[in-house]
């Protein structure tokens, strides 16, 4: 006792101290209160960042503030400043106007440090709320609103105010807080006049395109990229494209760019001059249509007439290509035009060193060169070296696409398909694969006529000149054009093909991120932390929260009783007791502990699985209830919504197609129909095929459906048949293996014997599939869902389910269906699996590298994955399904990037 008493009063002026009550283990706040630094506590393994996020944030504001107060010359300057940092609410006008008072004189640097560090945003007419104080049913509440509204000048200083003051959380439910969150009346006068504007200036000359501005390598180039995508583009296009999409520096830039109107997707064939592109169903390519086959043709044609090869600052003679590597040169113009992209980092293609030089050095005509160029030279400008005779990782040899594809996979027709290759909607349309086939019936019952495998919905490209197009209801993130800062806009697509109801998004500069030991990571970077994957985005670090082994030797466990520590390898060391809870975001819990780790409390729980929410009959008279359960991905969404209430005069006619499957396989347009009909709900979503419609089943995610067809209808594969009675231990490796539960648990045998499976997170038994795992940014959706709650509007589209159905319109393969859920180490965890119940080896590997492909979208931060708003806050993914062991070497997939032959020779070709 009296040597802890010691240890706390050495330590009693460390200004880490403030933030000691906040970790969530014991043994983390002793090890805080008797500690003298963050170097003494980082050191001690009892506090990991990965596990205690909150209290390494406060943390990092301390160490902030010191070096902030530093600064300052006087002891009043100093004190105003750490006022200031003291805790984690936004620092009030007074604290900052003491600020101001005591140090602008002696002490500027002090004064400049604070205010970079507590930029708030005023609110204007303040006063108009007044009326509001009024609807609270507490007195203390009422007196403290009139008080703060008076006094306090920004919206986060308001709400911090009235939540200390009495007020509670704000709770869309509360009638004193729908007083606060109501639309204003300029609203409507605002939206109102923003039609008169031009379509440019609502959705700019390319909103998607301007995503990649963020991914330039200088100023200059960024601030031309967004003048170009925003609204300049005839005034500006030209000197962007010298000075920066022909720059070689600028390869991540030109690459996001080039991906928006050419994305990397699955399949080659039908191609008659490019004919060794064929037959390569499982490798990614940006082009292969029949009008880049007939442009390589061109392309070859031209050099054969010529002779000659135009490269930047240099024309190189070349000798007959006719009779000098004619396969190479046709291989050469193919693959510029075709562009094969890899799974694993789908940039520019690049040619090998080796394979320039050895087509530079057979057939240049350097006799007619200058001495100063050689092919080493030419080829150290274009391509990438090898490393240890390695070909280099960002390139793919050539000599793949010299012969025809050696695929022999049986039957290749037929297994895979690409429905919405070559868009055959319409222009303002947009193509959505179907993963199930549909035909027309004759008398016998027979399919008499195959109907597409796709479907056309109304869109709206985003921008004047754009070539990518968002479905109608979609909600997107639109620059604010005329904007330095770089701020975006929420706007809603309309099934008349234009964005309305934008609404600006909170400004958020996209900052490196502060670690606890005072190091930096770059914004976007990932990295491990103890045994968990993080990401840095816009200043916040995100972290899967799995449970790291700790030594049963750890001095900063209690080992009061000298008893081993169990490692349960649950997120806590939560013991692996099923004693499911219902979370208030929808989430079925394995147990409190875990829902607890999960950052929920008490009051935010209730026991037993998240069952019928129509049971306690929550409609007002005159309504039906419909379930609609919806996992909600931040606990600031309150409530989660659960159900819909149908009112029963309603003209169903005039509500949007939303299909619903009743419990006699019947399909109704929405749910209005089917409650006026009197059915009873089975699942949202059409009806579906090749499942069970009968008989409970536990999903991976931990929750029990009455059906196999209602888990796939919720986006959820199936653990095991029957209702979920455990929680399947974890593993830290990305091929967990087998079942993860006790063998009381019957799991369905995998599909094909070469597919090792993998086992989700939580669940029991493995999976053969393509899987990875998600991080995303809580922070980000918070920020749209202040704007949705401000407004009374649904936020449907920042639910778990919104997100799943954004990430299914990437998958292209018709053969291939994505599925996920949240997981209870907080990240989301995704598969991408054959609809076939005995899957070949070809749709496997299909849908493996689409879930590769998608994991590089949010890795690379496409304006595929950034626009989108349900998209918005993927911030980085882990592929983490195993490798298949087949006769071929299944785990050989397209290699690193292909062949970019001489970025600029395409180029400069046109102008022969």
């Amino acid at each position: 006792h009296y040597k802890d008493k010691g240890k706390i009063s050495r330590g009693e002026y460390w200004s880490g101290r403030v933030c000691c009550p906040l970790p969530q283990s014991e043994t983390c706040r002793r090890t805080c209160v008797t500690a003298t630094s963050l170097e003494e506590l980082t050191y001690n393994q009892g506090c990991r960042q990965s596990d205690e996020l909150a209290f390494f944030s406060c943390l990092e504001r301390q160490s902030i503030g010191e070096m902030c107060c530093a600064h300052a010359r006087t002891n009043e300057c100093r004190n105003s400043c750490f006022e200031i940092f003291k805790n984690h609410l936004t620092p009030t006008r007074q604290q900052r106007n003491a600020v101001v008072e005591t140090c602008q004189y002696n002490s500027p640097k002090v004064l400049n440090c604070v205010k970079n560090y507590t930029k708030v945003t005023p609110v204007d007419n303040i006063h108009k709320h007044l009326q509001c104080c009024d609807k609270s049913n507490k007195s203390k509440c009422r007196e403290v609103c009139k008080n703060v509204l008076t006094s306090d000048s920004s919206s986060q200083e308001i709400i911090d105010s009235l939540q200390i003051g009495g007020c509670g959380p704000p709770l869309l439910q509360d009638h004193f807080w729908q007083c606060f969150l109501k639309p204003e009346l300029n609203v409507a006068v605002a939206a109102a006049s923003s039609s008169k504007l031009s379509r440019i200036d609502r959705v700019g000359m390319d909103s998607a395109k301007w995503h990649c501005c963020q991914r330039s390598s200088s100023n200059q180039c960024r601030k031309l990229c967004s003048r170009t995508f925003t609204k300049d583009w005839t005034t500006s296009w030209d000197e962007f494209h010298i000075k920066c999409l022909s720059h070689k520096g600028e390869d991540e830039l030109r690459s996001c760019i080039e991906e928006v109107d050419e994305p990397c997707e699955l399949g080659c064939d039908g191609l008659n001059f490019c004919t060794n592109f064929n037959n390569r169903p499982t490798e990614l390519f940006r082009s292969c249509t029949p009008e880049a086959d007939e442009a390589a043709r061109n392309d070859f044609t031209l050099w054969q007439s010529h002779n000659e090869l135009a490269l930047p600052g240099l024309s190189l003679p070349l000798k007959n290509i006719s009779q000098c590597s004619p396969d190479t040169w046709k291989a050469v113009a193919c693959t510029l035009q075709i562009k094969p992209c890899s799974r694993h980092d789908p940039s520019d293609a690049l040619l090998c060193r080796d394979v320039c030089l050895q087509v530079l050095t057979r057939c240049a005509d350097w006799h007619a060169v200058s001495p100063e160029h050689t092919a080493e030279s030419v080829c150290n400008a274009l391509s990438p070296s090898n490393n240890n005779n390695n070909i280099d990782l960002s390139c793919v040899p050539l000599q793949k696409y010299l012969h025809p594809s050696e695929n022999n996979y049986q039957r290749v027709d037929g297994q895979v398909s690409f429905p919405c290759k070559g868009d055959p909607c319409e222009p303002n349309e947009t193509c959505t694969v179907k993963n199930y086939n549909e035909c027309t019936k004759d008398g016998g019952g027979f399919c008499r006529k195959t109907l597409p495998g796709y479907t056309c919905t109304p869109g709206c490209k985003l921008g004047e000149v754009s070539e990518y197009a968002v479905p109608s209801g979609i909600f997107v993130r639109i620059p604010i054009p005329n904007n330095p800062k770089g701020c975006l806009k929420i706007c809603q697509c309309s099934d008349k093909g234009r964005f309305v109801d934008c609404r600006p998004l909170p400004c958020v500069q996209l900052n490196n991120c502060w670690m606890g030991d005072g190091q930096q990571k770059e914004h976007g970077s990932t990295f491990e932390l103890d045994c968990n994957t993080c990401s840095c985005f816009a200043g916040e670090i995100v972290c899967s929260k799995k449970q790291c082994h700790l030594s049963t030797n750890d001095e900063n466990h209690d080992l009061t009783e000298n008893s081993a520590i169990t490692y349960t390898t649950l997120p806590c060391n939560c013991p692996p007791h099923y004693v499911p809870v219902c979370g208030r975001n929808g989430v079925t819990y394995p147990s409190s502990c875990l829902a607890k780790c999960a950052g929920l409390n008490d009051g935010d729980l209730d026991y037993g699985s998240c069952g019928d929410p129509c049971k306690n009959h929550p409609c007002p008279i005159g309504h039906k209830c419909i379930s609609n359960p919806q996992i909600c991905l931040s606990l600031k969404h309150k409530p989660c919504p659960q159900y819909q209430c149908i009112n029963g005069t309603a003209n169903c006619k005039d509500l949007p197609f939303e299909p619903v499957c009743d419990i006699d396989n019947k399909e109704y347009g929405n749910a209005c129909l089917l409650a006026h009909h009197s059915g009873k709900l089975a699942y949202r979503g059409p009806c579906l095929k090749k499942c069970r419609s009968l008989g409970e089943v536990c999903g991976i995610n931990g929750r029990t459906y009455t059906s196999e067809c209602a888990a796939w209808s919720d986006f959820t594969s199936v653990d095991y048949k029957g209702p979920c009675v455990a929680v399947g231990l974890m593993s830290n490796g990305n091929n967990p293996g087998p079942r993860q539960c006790d063998e009381s648990i019957q799991c369905t045998p995998l599909p094909d014997i070469t597919c090792f499976g993998t086992t989700p997170p939580g669940a029991c038994c493995p999976i053969c599939a393509g899987a990875i795992r998600i991080l995303y940014s809580k922070k980000q959706v918070d920020r749209a869902l202040y704007i949705f709650l401000q407004e009374q509007r649904s936020a449907s589209s920042l639910t778990l389910q919104a997100t799943l159905k954004a990430l299914e319109r990437q998958v292209q393969v018709a053969q291939c269906v994505l599925r996920g859920y949240l997981t209870i180490e907080l990240d989301i965890f995704i598969l991408v699996q054959t609809t076939e119940k005995y899957p070949s080896e070809l749709q496997l590997e299909a849908c493996v590298q689409e879930a590769e492909k998608i994991a590089n979208l949010i890795n690379r931060q496409s304006p595929r994955i950034a626009s989108e708003l349900s998209l918005s806050s993927l911030i980085a993914a882990t592929v983490v399904h195993s490798r298949f062991a087949t006769s071929r070497g299944w785990a050989v997939g397209v290699s690193k990037n292909l062949v970019l032959v001489f970025s600029t020779i395409f180029v400069a070709i046109t102008f022969f």
